[in-house]
């Protein structure tokens, strides 16, 4: 172990039929991505449901712990979705995990829940069994210090975003994930902390093996800061970070509003007085607007879902 610093949505089905992403004999997806990448893609992150309570139990059991280490916390309302149980169940399973000394709650006002949970040292050495990779777990006197306040809602949302596409389901027995591997946004900083790289919400790998960078539209954003966006999301493609780039959000306007911003300054990019009008080192050359008007996409899929469960 390294150390380092109203109502509810429509639940994703989790029936006996849900197949879980295998990570045995390497898929001829995993063979042609970026090295750094592979044992991030290679952790089993899908949930099926056992034969028995106890199958199950164990299967929800390894999948919290997965899931609270790589995205650095967890809330009952997300376990609620993605095991498709109630509140109390919910409750009950991360209150066991506690009991067990393996998970932290931590009250907060900043989750809709008053609360999220995060990894104990003794949880953070489970999490590392179950994963093969190291998990940089920060000792602190106080739990709540482990977690960014300002940016629990964000985190919970893209978390959500991230599990809800890789467990979707179109019908009980029609297990169709929206993507089958991830990289969570701590993991991505730690692979690639250089400033000219965007810190992106998420890298997923779609069925089809693109790899496609998920942001999480959380709040407007002044067009100064969608200029530095654009500029870092055309070095990763560049780069061949990633592929495309996919926008969500809670909000529409959020989401309207971002995409107003990016065709203006993806048109002025292209203008006689392109130069002049972008901040030094920010501007953009024909190639990349080209590559960054085919690459972003807007989904409003999860806006629904992300607004009746953050903001009931």
């Amino acid at each position: 172990m390294t150390n380092g610093s109203g109502n509810k949505p429509p639940l994703p089905s989790s029936g006996n039929k849900t197949a879980a992403p295998s990570s045995g004999n390497k898929p001829a997806a995993l063979l042609s991505v970026r090295d750094e990448y592979r044992p991030f893609f290679s952790i089993d992150m899908g949930y099926q449901v056992g034969s028995n309570r106890c199958q199950t139990g164990k299967s929800r059991r390894n999948l919290t712990i997965k899931m609270v280490a790589r995205f650095g916390l967890i809330s009952p309302s997300l376990i609620e979705v993605f095991y498709g149980t109630n509140r109390r169940l919910a409750l009950e399973h991360l209150n066991k995990l506690v009991a067990e000394g393996l998970l932290v709650d931590v009250r907060t006002p900043r989750s809709v829940d008053g609360r999220v949970y995060v990894l104990s040292f003794s949880g953070a050495r489970m999490a590392e069994e179950l994963m093969g990779i190291a998990i940089h777990y920060r000792s602190v006197s106080e739990p709540s210090q482990r977690v960014n306040q300002n940016t629990i809602m964000h985190d919970l949302m893209c978390a959500f975003v991230i599990m809800r596409g890789l467990l979707n389901t179109r019908q009980e027995a029609d297990f169709s994930p929206q993507w089958q591997r991830f990289i969570s946004e701590t993991e991505f900083r730690r692979l690639h902390p250089e400033n000219s790289t965007r810190n992106i919400d998420g890298l997923v790998q779609e069925p089809s093996g693109t790899l496609a960078a998920i942001e999480m539209e959380h709040a407007f954003k002044t067009k100064k800061q969608r200029q530095t966006i654009l500029k870092k999301w055309a070095n990763g493609l560049e780069s061949g970070l990633y592929q495309k780039v996919m926008l969500f959000s809670h909000n529409m306007d959020i989401l309207s509003d971002t995409k107003r911003l990016h065709q203006q300054l993806l048109t002025e990019a292209t203008g006689a007085n392109a130069a002049k009008r972008s901040p030094k080192g920010e501007a953009l050359n024909h190639a990349e607007v080209e590559r960054l008007q085919k690459a972003i996409i807007y989904r409003t899929v999860y806006c629904q879902e992300l607004t009746a469960l953050f903001y009931p």
